[in-house]
């Protein structure tokens, strides 16, 4: 209610002023001030009349905000033990794309050795801003020298 009766005031001073010093103001102004008034109704709308998602819209914002870019354990983030229920145990992405190239780099398919697997890295085949996906299949393994060079 206390909402409502700030809308109604802010309007009734915006109409004062354009009433006694419509002169001083340019349209974008008035442009503006509707736009705001528009915006500030759907907000009311939306918290009154659909609590539960404004509700989980902020939340899901004020946890994100809240978390950690990266975690002390981020390179075991999605791999734990089959004792608390997921799958993904050991789970390796470098190895998973050595086996599929069969021991070989995307690149230049010279051999890459397990031991040199530290050392290699991830690449897109087609770039994300080039049109590539964001999945398994358009991720390659390279050697470093070949990542160095491209």
């Amino acid at each position: 209610m206390n909402s409502i009766i700030f809308l109604i005031i802010l309007l009734a001073i915006y109409y004062y002023i354009y009433q006694n010093y419509y002169d001083r103001f340019e349209e974008k102004y008035h442009t503006y001030f509707y736009i705001f008034i528009g915006i500030y109704i759907v907000i009311l709308y939306i918290y009154h009349f659909e609590y539960e998602f404004f509700y989980r819209l902020l939340k899901s914002i004020y946890d994100t905000n809240n978390q950690s870019l990266y975690k002390i354990d981020s390179q075991y983030q999605n791999s734990t033990s089959l004792e608390t229920g997921n799958p993904l145990l050991g789970f390796n992405i470098k190895e998973t794309l050595l086996n599929k190239q069969n021991g070989r780099c995307s690149a230049c398919s010279n051999f890459i050795m397990n031991s040199d697997l530290q050392h290699s890295k991830l690449k897109y085949k087609r770039d994300l801003k080039n049109g590539g996906q964001n999945n398994v299949e358009n991720i390659g393994l390279v050697c470093n020298g070949c990542y160095e060079f491209q």
